[in-house]
């Protein structure tokens, strides 16, 4: 009888580990309950004014190559504001990394030849709150970029490649689901000591 019963609490006792277990793995597969919304992604001019795009220099007026910075401002919002317990500090969003891939005007390119190699780079820890803006600086065309097909062919002419950037965000709210958005922003090449019109 005694060990009829100690057999039976060994299995109650798997049988919770089983239990608690699934529970675990439901609770980090449930979706965020937060959002993020890319409201705007800017660049900057070579005169230095911030727009909706980005003029980058291929080769400075120095002889250096440097990298492109754009600004991502992103709001947070809960999925569903109407809930009766409203945001906690649990629906705030941290940013952890992102993803740069360049397309042609008309759709998708090919690495290396029409467009730039994609990347992924990494944010500093970034703490988004729920409804507040936060404006994010991040590298968006790297330096070896225009050491490579199709921008270093630019060097020395006059022409400008208009191209655009697909730029995926990645994060994670405080409860560790993922929460994830995607913005573009059109970026014009070129090696500005001499520039014509787009083509």
């Amino acid at each position: 009888m005694n060990k009829t019963l100690t057999t039976l609490k060994i299995l109650a006792v798997a049988a919770l580990a089983v239990a608690l277990g699934a529970c675990n793995t439901i609770s980090k597969e449930t979706e965020s309950s937060s959002i993020i919304i890319i409201q705007s992604i800017t660049g900057t001019t070579m005169a230095g004014e911030t727009v909706a795009y980005l003029e980058s220099d291929v080769l400075d007026q120095d002889g250096l190559v440097r990298a492109n910075n754009a600004t991502a401002n992103i709001l947070v919002r809960l999925v569903n504001p109407g809930s009766i317990s409203g945001p906690s500090q649990f629906n705030d969003v941290v940013l952890t990394n992102y993803r740069v891939t360049y397309e042609l005007p008309t759709g998708p390119g090919t690495p290396g030849t029409d467009v730039p190699m994609p990347f992924d780079g990494n944010f500093s820890t970034i703490l988004c709150q729920v409804d507040e803006t936060t404006s994010i600086p991040f590298v968006v065309v790297l330096e070896a970029a225009k050491q490579s097909a199709p921008l270093v062919g630019l060097i020395g002419t006059s022409t400008v490649l208009e191209r655009r950037a697909k730029i995926e965000i990645f994060g994670h709210d405080l409860t560790d689901h993922p929460v994830t958005a995607t913005g573009y922003l059109t970026i014009r090449f070129a090696d500005y000591q001499g520039a014509q019109p787009i083509r």
